[in-house]
């Protein structure tokens, strides 16, 4: 009974003694994970040949086509101007001058129209009186001659009065200040009871749907420019592409620079926006390119990550360019049709096995724009 009781005991310190190494055949025997780690998720796109025309960036300004500071002919005390922020149609009145010394001069040119007029009526009925009386050799031809004469001042006397009264009338018209254009009253310069002079302003106006950007270049550019050239258009965070509308080719002595004007219809954006132009700065040509998300800027050197064809990660040192819409140009070992990481490559380790998994489009559009 004894023995038995020993026969247990020592089963039982061998099974105890047998677990580790259970334990490790187990674990032996279980599938290892793979040596690169589990897989990382991802995004990619591929490189392409893209043809780039290196640009300059200048600093430009939204203004209109027709901005006017509106000037009155005549003088007078202003009785009507119009609000700052009022919009007004082309012939629409801007200020009313007071034109009560007009209409007097014109009651006074109109009574020495009527003068003038009868006595011109008596002239040419005394003329007819006297060419008969002359025909007879009833009066002194001198007489007649006379005659005739007073009734030619009377006829140049009328046309003079007739003149000063069509002036007057012109005067008077211009007592009203019109708009020469649809815009947008952006500035009042005379205020109700003022005494305008003649040549002074005002009010000034804008037409706020003729708008264009004006930008200054350096002379060097304008080789790359010419009326009808596309350049870019920054604001906002928003980038188009317009045509240069106007180039002046004269550069300004001191600062080495040109004008140009860019027609930016439906642009819609206030007058006086600060914008940025790209403009060509050299001769276009086809690179390959990548987005801007895939370049992985370092101090040691930028690369990109690739996708392999057992598709685990693999880094390519490259040298990037020129940027454009988006993208980069690069130089290395990138081809053309390469898949490269352009979400989640941040800790993506070399030989890492990849899940690649389909870029996320937002409400505004893709993250990267491939054009």
């Amino acid at each position: 009974m004894r023995s038995l009781h020993k026969l247990l005991i020592a089963l039982a310190l061998a099974g105890v003694l047998a677990l580790p190494l259970l334990k490790r055949d187990a674990d032996a025997s279980a599938p290892a994970d793979t040596a690169d780690g589990p897989a990382a998720i991802v995004s990619v796109a591929p490189a392409i040949n893209a043809p780039f025309s290196p640009r300059h960036w200048s600093p430009g300004s939204v203004i209109s086509r027709r901005d006017a500071r509106v000037a009155g002919e005549q003088e007078g005390r202003v009785v009507e101007v119009a609000d700052v922020g009022q919009r007004v149609r082309r012939g629409q009145a801007l200020a009313v001058l007071d034109d009560t010394a007009l209409r007097l001069r014109e009651q006074e040119g109109q009574a020495d129209l009527a003068r003038i007029q009868a006595q011109l009526a008596l002239a040419n009925r005394q003329e007819q009186r006297y060419a008969q009386l002359a025909a007879q050799q009833n009066i002194a031809r001198a007489q007649y001659d006379q005659l005739r004469a007073d009734r030619d001042v009377l006829v140049q006397d009328r046309a003079r009065v007739l003149a000063q009264l069509a002036q007057i009338r012109h005067q008077r018209t211009q007592m009203v200040i019109r708009a020469p254009f649809d815009g947008i009253v952006a500035e009042r310069h005379t205020q109700l009871g003022e005494y305008l002079v003649t040549g002074g302003s005002v009010a000034r106006v804008v037409d706020t749907g003729a708008q264009e950007v004006r930008v200054r270049a350096p002379v060097d550019l304008a080789r790359h420019l010419a009326a009808g050239t596309e350049v870019r258009v920054r604001s906002a965070g928003e980038e188009g592409t317009y045509p240069v509308s106007a180039l002046v080719p004269v550069g300004d002595e001191t600062s080495r620079q040109l004008e140009l004007r860019i027609a930016v219809q439906g642009l819609d954006i206030p007058v006086g926006t600060a914008v940025d132009v790209g403009l060509p700065s050299a001769a276009t040509r086809t690179v390959v390119a990548v987005p801007r998300d895939a370049v992985m800027l370092r101090r040691e050197g930028d690369f990109v990550v690739r996708v392999d064809a057992a598709g685990k990660a693999e880094r390519v040192p490259v040298k990037t360019g020129a940027d454009m819409d988006g993208l980069v140009e690069v130089t290395g070992s990138v081809r053309v049709g390469d898949r490269l990481v352009i979400r989640g490559g941040e800790r993506v380790e070399p030989g890492q096995r990849l899940d690649i998994q389909p870029l996320d489009i937002g409400p505004s559009g893709p993250a990267v724009a491939m054009r």
